[in-house]
């Protein structure tokens, strides 16, 4: 290998490394502002108000994940591997994001009786009602990601999250610690700030690549075909992960929701490496070799094992002891899922890289296979569990459907990569050396920015002597 090549490899390893961290540490900065909000919530609200604030929303980000129709991914997909256009693709697949969102509003409210007496439960006509503004930004903004990931954005995608983070919680010490608006006032924040958010990202892609209100009917028709088979496994995973909620808020009480909601909640915090991993990897995926496909996906996946495996062992042995002493003593009752959800979620950051590998490559009916058969289980193992084991028979349910979701998954990768069985299980001295490589070139960089800066304040003294 030369060495112009090496060099082109470690930056391009340095700079994924770079995205990853990134959101990584942003993700992270946001879990920690969230706890502060989940306690201002939890301690406000209560339980049985804490319930229904979690049910309610969370209902439109199930609806819109319905009707996405994967064009997130397909932004991506046809940005950075079919080289389309920018501005052709933002514009078709925000306008679409837009009607379907009012589309969605309209049928919502049609329905709104028959919602609030099944899924939604307990729930308020009035809560649902506050939420509908939610569908289309959700939408529009799930689009904007897509775009933002295709061209590199990823500073302006963890600013965002970084600062919607910062007005929740201001917002929310506002509203239910100084006026006391109790659950009225905790929605209205919730909407508020998605709507001003999606508004600034929406601003933030108009400068930088330009907008319009144009809808590109064939190329909307071809990012449809490739999108759908995403959708079907986005929408299954996403029903995987929400089951549990929905399932105890028919079969149990607004405050047992809350429990449950909460423990999840903690638990699913793990997938933030996954998922941050997986939003820097993706983009080049789409755009490498099926070999170098494979291989990024078993580095990432063994890596990630190690990591959410021990997250899982200090939530099991802490879990408790946190919850308690963030949200006090009426909530010790949501550690009980907890630690069961947990090591659910060990497996599930496997099928979250696993599955990048096949949408990668236009594989998608592999992920839309295991998503679906674990779904299918998910929901019979609550049917069964949760009416006899309450929010502990939710929480099995839910480890058990994730862990065969991966395994699912992480036979057919094997079958098509050709990969031994333990390439993306067991860490290898290579992980070590990239990380090594990655720590080097960062300190090269480091120093270059110190000499430069250094440089730069000595030209400055010596134009301000000469000036003297």
């Amino acid at each position: 290998m030369s060495a112009a090549k090496a060099k082109r490899q470690g930056s391009s390893l340095y700079k994924l490394v770079e995205d990853f961290g990134g959101t990584l540490a942003t993700v992270f900065f946001k879990l920690g502002l969230g706890v502060f909000i989940g306690i201002i919530t939890a301690r406000t609200l209560g339980p049985a108000n804490r319930g229904i604030f979690s049910v309610v929303t969370s209902f439109p980000a199930s609806l819109t994940t319905l009707t996405k129709l994967g064009q997130a991914q397909s932004t991506i997909y046809f940005i950075k591997r079919e080289r389309e256009d920018v501005v052709r693709v933002a514009s078709t697949a925000m306008v679409f994001g837009l009607v379907a969102g009012l589309i969605l509003i309209i049928g919502t409210y049609l329905l709104r009786d028959q919602i609030v007496g099944s899924m939604l439960k307990g729930v308020p006509l009035w809560a649902l009602m506050t939420v509908l503004p939610m569908i289309p930004t959700l939408l529009v903004e799930s689009y904007l990601y897509g775009v933002l990931q295709a061209t590199d954005g990823f500073r302006v995608y963890n600013t965002r999250l970084i600062g919607e983070s910062i007005l929740t919680l201001v917002g929310m010490s506002v509203v239910l610690l100084w006026l006391g608006y109790s659950l009225p006032g905790a929605l209205a924040v919730a909407v508020t700030l998605r709507v001003v958010m999606v508004s600034w990202v929406l601003w933030t892609v108009q400068r930088e690549h330009g907008l319009r209100l144009e809808f590109d009917f064939p190329l909307f028709r071809r990012m449809l075909r490739y999108g759908v088979k995403s959708h079907l496994q986005i929408v299954a995973s996403h029903f995987n992960f929400k089951a549990g909620v929905y399932l105890c808020a028919y079969y149990l009480t607004p405050a047992e929701v809350a429990f449950y909601a909460i423990g999840a909640r903690l638990a699913e915090q793990m997938m933030q490496v996954p998922q941050s991993l997986g939003l820097a990897m993706f983009p080049r995926l789409a755009g490498s070799t099926e070999e170098r496909i494979h291989s990024m996906t078993a580095a990432a996946c063994r890596q990630t094992l190690a990591i959410t495996v021990v997250m899982a062992v200090v939530l099991s042995l802490f879990g408790r002891f946190a919850i308690v002493g963030l949200y006090g003593s009426r909530y010790a009752e949501a550690a009980v899922p907890l630690v069961y959800i947990a090591w659910g979620i060990v497996m599930m950051s496997q099928y979250v890289l696993l599955s990048r590998d096949f949408t990668a490559r236009d594989r998608q009916v592999i992920n839309v296979i295991a998503a679906y058969v674990a779904l299918f289980g998910n929901v019979s193992l609550n049917v069964f569990l949760i009416p006899r084991l309450g929010i502990r028979g939710a929480a099995i349910g839910t480890a058990v459907s994730y862990s065969l979701a991966a395994l699912l998954l992480y036979f057919f990768f094997v079958r098509e990569s050709g990969l031994p069985w333990y390439e993306s299980l067991v860490l290898r001295r290579s992980d070590l050396e990239m990380w090594k490589r990655v720590g080097s070139e960062g300190m090269v960089r480091v120093r270059a920015a110190r000499a430069k800066s250094k440089m730069a304040g000595q030209t400055s003294q010596d134009v301000q002597d000469g000036q003297e």
